[in-house]
């Protein structure tokens, strides 16, 4: 009786190896050193990520700190007296100013035109050796006063005479002439001083209760 054996059978043949012991070794070794340098970066993300969340702390309370010193000296703070009594005047005079161009609006103060033509003509008949320190027109524009100074008493006629070539001017009557020189300003000594050397005059409508 005989046998046959197949020498072909896969179970008798040589099986090779793909990986040895020392390359499964060097590979484990390279993984190892990924996860360790892998480590190590992450951890150097971290310490990082850290010190930046101190700094940030730090500013943090150093600024809410900043805010509570502020809020504390803001609420001891006493305004100044001075300064709101400003405000208070400045508040009272823009209310008085609104007032009046209100009833300007409305025509309430009679003169609507305004007194820059009373201007304008003063400026063009101007007087060599006098001039004006105060004008007042009152009412519609019929009552005038106009004050100022001349070196010669001379040249007040002639300002009147010009002011009659004006049109706005042309109605008006200054009843009064005052003119009068000047106090005499004293020296540090107390001792009269030198004379000015202009006089004053007022021109105006007549006071009530003098002869016309």
């Amino acid at each position: 009786m005989s046998q046959q054996i197949n020498l072909c059978n896969p179970l008798f043949r040589k099986q090779e190896k793909y990986f040895s012991a020392i390359t499964m070794a060097q590979a484990l070794g390279l993984i190892l050193l990924g996860c360790l340098l892998f480590y190590g970066y992450l951890l150097y993300q971290t310490r990082g990520l850290v010190k930046q969340t101190v700094q940030m702390t730090q500013i943090r309370d150093t600024t809410q700190h900043q805010m509570t010193v502020l809020a504390t000296s803001l609420a001891a703070r006493k305004p100044d007296p001075s300064l709101t009594a400003a405000v208070a005047r400045a508040e009272h005079e823009v209310q008085a100013r609104q007032i009046i161009l209100d009833l300007l609006s409305q025509g309430e103060l009679g003169n609507q035109s305004g007194f820059s033509d009373y201007f304008k003509a003063l400026s063009r008949q101007t007087v060599n050796g006098l001039w004006l320190t105060g004008f007042d027109v009152t009412g519609n524009g019929t009552d005038i006063t106009i004050s100022g100074r001349a070196l010669q008493a001379e040249s007040i006629p002639v300002l009147i005479r010009r002011l009659k070539d004006e049109p706005k001017f042309s109605g008006a009557h200054f009843a009064t002439l005052d003119i009068h020189h000047p106090e005499t300003p004293a020296t540090s000594t107390g001792t009269p001083g030198t004379p000015l050397p202009y006089i004053e005059f007022t021109l105006g409508k007549q006071e009530t209760g003098q002869p016309k």
